[in-house]
């Protein structure tokens, strides 16, 4: 019995450390470029474009202060976290007006809407940037940053959609049916008791909201002035005809990751549960 299971068993650990090997090498190419971008972020001008790979330097805050000191970054990062987080909670909001009633209610076409919202969120944005463009300038609002959000609710909304109908399917309908016998109606029953119950699926569902709204270009390009730059699109200032500014565009990188990260890690509990709700029954 002993002889039988010991190859078996060699056969086991020899799979899970080709698994690690593997995993740690994509995540190292994960990584990898993060790191580049924060290390020459803390470099000089010499060192960034040195022959030699240093490991070891003296880091240096300059490209950060300059980035942030005279070239109007600061203001396209308040811009881009007032567009992402108006943007992003409106979305939540009228996607669950929207999503709720699918996942509940019985009515014909029920599955085919679902999918018909969901197909609004393949087209190419760059299929709809000249009409929008054209509508926008027509009511007066292109060049400001309420453009910019309302192009950016519903770029989300199809997803949030599609993502909060499963969460909100994925709650017992016992519970809402014992609250309501409890007397209370369908909006105080969401409310009280579907959305707190679902709150890691909506926590998840709005940090996705936020990462899309944060990293998007091409609206912002299309439809922003000077003043209501986001970060996205004041990253390519530091792109100029006389070259590119690479070490003070690692520190701009460097900002705009950070109120990501910082949201990932405050929500990480809600996401992790979120994006497994419903996988055990």
């Amino acid at each position: 019995m002993t002889t039988t299971t010991a190859p078996i068993r060699r056969r086991g650990n020899g799979l899970q450390a080709v698994r690690a090997i593997v995993g740690g090498i994509v995540t190292f190419l994960f990584i990898a470029p993060i790191l580049w971008m924060v290390t020459t972020a803390f470099k000089t001008g010499n060192q960034a474009f040195s022959t030699d790979i240093q490991w070891f330097f003296t880091p240096t805050l300059s490209n950060f202060e300059q980035v942030i000191g005279g070239t109007g970054f600061t203001y396209a990062l308040i811009n881009s976290l007032q567009v992402s987080i108006i943007s992003s909670v409106v979305a939540l909001l009228l996607a669950s007006g929207i999503a709720y009633p699918i996942a509940r209610f019985e009515f014909k076409g029920r599955s085919q809407l679902a999918g018909i919202i969901l197909s609004l969120r393949i087209i190419p944005p760059i299929v709809t940037i000249i009409p929008l463009f054209l509508v926008m300038r027509t009511i007066g609002l292109n060049g400001s940053l309420l453009s910019i959000i309302i192009l950016h609710i519903f770029m989300n909304l199809p997803l949030a959609v599609w993502l909060l109908r499963g969460f909100y399917e994925d709650v017992p309908k016992e519970l809402e049916e014992a609250a309501q016998l409890d007397g209370l109606g369908h909006l105080a029953t969401f409310f009280k008791i579907v959305l707190p119950l679902a709150a890691p699926g909506v926590a998840a569902t709005g940090l996705l909201c936020f990462v899309f709204s944060w990293n998007e270009f091409l609206f912002a390009n299309i439809l922003s002035n000077a003043s209501s730059q986001t970060v996205t699109v004041a990253l390519t200032q530091y792109v100029t005809p006389v070259g590119t500014q690479w070490t003070q565009i690692m520190a701009a990188g460097t900002l705009v990751a950070v109120p990501v990260w910082i949201a990932a890690l405050a929500a990480q509990k809600y996401l992790v549960r979120g994006l497994t709700l419903g996988a055990v029954k």
